[in-house]
């Protein structure tokens, strides 16, 4: 769900605050946890990246920073990202039945 440009222009020109439910269903943040569950939920999300091949999560943090523009950016860099060693590791891992183990490269 996108936060829509009527919803931020709101929000950015009246500097109204918005509650964590409302940030949620309007689909900017991810999800809500009591402030004692923040860290071990922080935590569970880092551990769930971080098994994922870092050159492609360095490529969609990019991409989506970078807007409409990333559209044009993912293309480029997906064709690139299949000729990568982790691209042919987490191929093989998923053939050989086993976690992958990325290096970055």
């Amino acid at each position: 769900m996108e936060v829509g440009r009527f919803r931020a222009k709101e929000v950015l020109m009246t500097k109204r605050f918005i509650t964590a439910e409302e940030g949620k269903q309007w689909g900017f943040i991810n999800q809500v946890v009591p402030h004692e569950e923040l860290m071990d939920a922080a935590m569970a999300l880092a551990r769930e990246i971080i098994q994922m091949p870092p050159l492609s999560i360095r490529a969609v943090k990019k991409a989506v920073n970078r807007g409409m523009e990333g559209y044009e950016y993912a293309e480029y860099v997906l064709g690139n990202l299949q000729k990568t060693e982790d691209a042919v590791e987490g191929a093989c891992a998923f053939l050989e039945k086993r976690p992958p183990v990325f290096k970055g490269k």
